[in-house]
Formats: structure tokens, sequence, C-alpha cells
């Protein structure tokens, strides 16, 4: 296809260029060499240069791809565009994210440290309760160790404070 002789126009030949970078550009070369009135597999005419009638034909084509191509063009600087916006947002929301889990690991490094705080005050408190729990019943005992020794049974102050409890009992 190469050896067509109004691929070495350069408007034709720029077009054809681009029209390599889609998808589709086949089809392309397709509407520019239907349109031109030669077949893919013809070989260029030795009669000269061609009719006005087909160069407009040709030059009609040519816009009509040039158009289409642009179209692409500017649909996929859209779409790139879109996806730029659309990367750009999402390292947005990732950075945020981010900002949000380090946050909240804070927030739980420090309500850790105050539940340690707490834990630490709580056991102190009950080591100082289980301290003076100790203390009061050793008091109790020699309380107890005293009252005993004092008031043993049969001595006149144990006859003493049974008869003055059976009193007030009875009262």
């Amino acid at each position: 296809m190469d050896d067509l002789s109004f691929e070495q126009n350069p408007t034709v030949a720029t077009l054809l260029d681009k029209s390599k970078k889609f998808a589709n550009a086949e089809q392309v070369k397709k509407i520019l060499l239907l349109n031109a009135g030669a077949k893919p597999s013809d070989k260029p005419a030795t009669e000269g240069f061609p009719s006005a009638e087909r160069m407009a034909g040709l030059l009609d084509r040519v816009r009509d791809a040039a158009h289409y191509i642009r179209d692409v063009e500017d649909r996929a600087h859209e779409q790139e565009f879109r996806t730029q916006e659309l990367l750009e947002q999402v390292r947005a929301d990732m950075l945020a994210a981010r900002a949000q889990v380090q946050a909240a690991e804070q927030r739980t490094r420090d309500i850790q440290t105050q539940a340690n705080a707490l834990i630490k005050s709580a056991e102190d408190r009950a080591r100082t309760a289980e301290e003076r729990a100790e203390a009061a019943e050793g008091w109790l005992r020699r309380i107890s160790e005293a009252i005993e020794s004092e008031f043993a049974p049969g001595s006149e102050e144990a006859v003493a404070i049974t008869s003055s409890i059976g009193r007030a009992a009875v009262a």
C-alpha cells in the first residue's frame, strides 16, 4: 500500500501515520483508499495525475478522516484527563485514609496508655487496701487475744460482763 501515489502527499501521509496510533487504523486506510477510487491491492495509475473529481472526493475523505482522527484524539485526551483526575482523587483519598489510620492508631496508643495508667492505679489501690486489711486483721487478733486473756472464763470480769449482758437481754 505504500506505493500508492496519493500517499506521497504530505497531508495524506501524516494522516495515515496518525491513524496507525489507533485501533482502527486499517479502517481509516481503507476509507482513504476506497474513497480515492483505489483498492488496497491496486497499483497506481500510470496515466498521470488523478482527475479533479477524484481529487475532490479524496480531499473530502481526507477531511473526514482528519475529523475522525481529531475526534478520537480528543476522546483519548478527555479520557486521559479523567484518568488523571481519578488518579489524583484516589491519591487524595489514600492520603486521607492513611491520615485517618494514623490518627486511629495514635488514639489507640493513647487509650492503651490511659488504660495502663488506670490499671496500675487500681493495682496500687488494691495493694494498699490489702495492706490495710492485713493491718486491721492484726489489730483485731491482738484485741481478741487481749479480751480473751483479760476476760478469761471464770474470771470476775467475765462473770460481771455475762450478768450485765443477761440483764440487758431481759430488759
